[in-house]
């Protein structure tokens, strides 16, 4: 399946990069959108403006009667093949698209250029190798989880794990989150229990012990990670955690992805994390500003560096009280805070 990648051109999230493996893409002003487009005081793209689906092989365009249209490279359109470099519009905002290679249309159009490649000594798997996020994408699928609230079959999303220790089946998230799912049930939610769901399954797995770095208080993000058993102690692949070296590479405008759940958009009978791409914005040691989407819900969530090594865990964002009642939102700034990793590692040598 080709891999549809939208950049932000314009708005607050300019430059962020979103890459999507699935068929269909909702876009639009309503935050169940698959790509939500910024709000504002005068909206010029509609609550569900437009939808990129993937049919035969092929990434199309379709507006959904939006109230100004969708535009493919400054043309209006109802429906539009999409090829990489064009640049959508949608009111206020634009995009850049990029599609991912099909495999089949690589070695059929390019089996002459391959072998001289070859022939000059690089070799195949340099080739073939994906590029770092689409990597990324694939191994955060098999290792993060969403953290959910199961009561008489219904569950609600909560926040974001991944996976660390093989050995004792430990996922790590923030402190936060562990002392919200500790929460005791009332009268009505007696039947209520803390679960983890691997991004694209619906078994829920229920959890067992939990431990808080000690240094944490409540409404703090110093030392806010926690880490998290599974009861039964099943199997699960743990992300490769990154040293002081990763972190000493961090610096302004260095590539970093996040992989987690935001709470709005994921179904709980069956989360599909999302990939969110950005650019760090600023970096004040044990914490790094990024963009990154970070939305309620995404509290726990791993951070990448190019290399696919977690070199930090998502905290906390700048968010807003919803005028819907539902809660908070982002509030739009971007500004959004990651910690690093040592703080994690420190829990993970504490005695248990």
């Amino acid at each position: 399946m080709p891999t549809l990648q939208l950049r932000y051109v314009t708005g607050p999230r300019r430059d962020q990069t979103l890459i999507f493996r699935r068929s269909r893409v909702r876009i639009g002003r309503s935050r169940d959108n698959d790509v939500p487009l910024p709000e504002a005081e005068s909206p010029r793209a509609s609550a569900h403006h437009a939808e990129a689906r993937l049919e035969r092989g092929d990434w199309w365009i379709v507006d959904l009667d939006s109230m100004n249209g969708t535009l493919v490279n400054g043309a209006p359109v109802q429906r539009a093949l999409l090829r990489s470099g064009d640049r959508i519009s949608f009111g206020d905002l634009e995009v850049e698209v990029s599609i991912g290679r099909r495999r089949g249309v690589w070695l059929a159009a390019g089996i002459a250029v391959a072998l001289g490649i070859l022939a000059a000594g690089v070799g195949r798997d340099r080739l073939l190798r994906r590029g770092p996020f689409e990597t990324v994408a694939v191994s955060a699928s098999q290792s993060v989880y969403l953290l959910a609230l199961e009561d008489r079959g219904r569950r609600t999303a909560t926040a974001t794990a991944f996976a660390v220790d093989r050995e004792h089946a430990l996922l790590a998230t923030n402190a936060h989150v562990v002392e919200a799912l500790r929460r005791p049930p009332s009268r009505k939610e007696a039947d209520r229990r803390p679960v983890a769901v691997l991004s694209d399954h619906d078994a829920a797995l229920p959890i067992g012990r939990v431990w808080l770095h000690p240094e944490w208080r409540t409404g703090s993000v110093a030392h806010d990670v926690a880490l998290v058993e599974l009861a039964g102690q099943p199997p699960i692949t743990p992300l490769k955690l990154g040293d002081a070296r990763s972190i000493d590479r961090l610096r302004r405008g260095a590539p970093l992805a996040t992989f987690g759940f935001p709470a709005v958009s994921t179904d709980a009978t069956r989360p599909r994390g999302r990939l969110a791409v950005d650019f760090v914005g600023d970096v004040r040691l044990p914490y790094v500003e990024v963009g990154l989407m970070i939305a309620p819900g995404t509290s726990g969530s791993p951070v990448f560096d190019d290399t696919g090594s977690v070199v930090g865990v998502v905290v906390g964002g700048d968010f807003v009280s919803a005028n819907d009642g539902r809660g908070r939102r982002p509030s739009g700034t971007g500004v959004n805070w990651v910690i690093v990793v040592s703080a994690l590692r420190e829990l993970l040598d504490m005695p248990r």
